[in-house]
């Protein structure tokens, strides 16, 4: 990786890796007194929750600051805009400690609108929000295709939320192309001179895929006694329990499945999501396709240069 040896401390760092791909275990073993992580992760920005949404332990979090982790309540919602704003403040922050930020990605989407900016999206009237409940992901998928085959067409193939976020968007006031054409902020425009080194973690599929399996077995039982805790404080609505898994969890307190089916279920989640992660990850220019070896030992590189400046 090339690096600017004249300032380092200009430098963002990206590491990038589907769910089970061991960045946290990375960055555990980097040197605290020169980096601190910003958590680019829709899940585990949620207090609370710290077993469903994976959370860096207690231990890990000791090792190594991170922000944006356990920090908003279960019950508000959180978008890609209001998740920049927060993340700017985090590496201002961690940059006026003369540290530099490593920004640990697991929802892509979060990390480009951060990146580039956005565009503006109107206010969804309840009405509307309202109206497409009723509609199937099929009946979505053919609407917004009917109304804008541009927005359609740039979108991923079955990504059934942004088909319907779209369609929301084309039905409130004019085309989500065109809105999309209005790109807005976005931290390397709005700061020129940061250098970005970006890392993907791209493990054999065999490999990651046993990873998971083994720890949604470690997710069950705590999960179980961290769903029912959410749903009696917070209730099923709570924003927090659309995280992966826990309609799974919701499902067996209502003895709708057995363990094993929940243990069946939530893995199989936890693999279909690392597909889509890779999926969007490899398409990030920014990001170099690596092993975690080669990632650590870039990373420890880069260390003893900024220590010896």
């Amino acid at each position: 990786m090339d690096y600017d040896k004249g300032d380092p401390f200009s430098h963002l760092i990206l590491l990038a890796g589907p769910t089970g791909s061991g960045k946290t275990n990375l960055v555990t073993q980097l040197d605290s007194s020169i980096f601190e992580v910003v958590s680019f992760d829709s899940r585990q920005v949620y207090a609370e929750m710290p077993i469903g949404t994976t959370q860096p332990t207690q231990e890990e979090l000791n090792l190594m600051p991170h922000h944006l982790v356990g920090y908003l309540s279960p019950k508000i919602s959180v978008d890609a805009k209001s998740f920049s704003r927060l993340a700017s403040n985090a590496i201002v922050e961690i940059r006026k400690r003369s540290k530099i930020p490593i920004l640990v990605v697991g929802t892509g989407f979060y990390l480009k609108a951060f990146l580039y900016g956005m565009y503006p999206v109107p206010d969804i009237p309840d009405s509307i929000r309202n109206e497409l409940e009723g509609y199937s992901d099929s009946e979505v998928e053919a609407k917004l295709k009917a109304v804008d085959i541009e927005a359609y067409q740039s979108i991923q193939p079955n990504d059934f939320y942004r088909y319907r976020r779209a369609l929301e968007v084309n039905l409130a006031g004019g085309l989500w192309s065109d809105h999309k054409k209005n790109i807005q902020g976005g931290f390397l425009k709005e700061h020129p001179n940061t250098k970005t080194i970006g890392y993907f973690l791209d493990w054999d599929r065999a490999i990651l895929y046993d990873r998971i399996n083994y720890r949604a077995k470690q997710l069950i039982d705590p999960m179980i006694e961290e769903t029912k805790f959410i749903l009696e404080k917070y209730g099923r609505d709570c924003p927090g329990l659309r995280s992966i898994g826990y309609n799974f969890a919701i499902d067996f307190l209502d003895s709708k499945t057995s363990v094993d089916s929940f243990y069946e279920d939530i893995a199989k989640a936890h693999r279909n999501y690392a597909k889509k992660q890779i999926t969007w990850f490899r398409k990030e220019p920014l990001l170099n396709s690596v092993s975690w070896d080669f990632a650590m030992e870039s990373l420890r590189e880069f260390q003893l240069l900024v220590k010896n400046k």
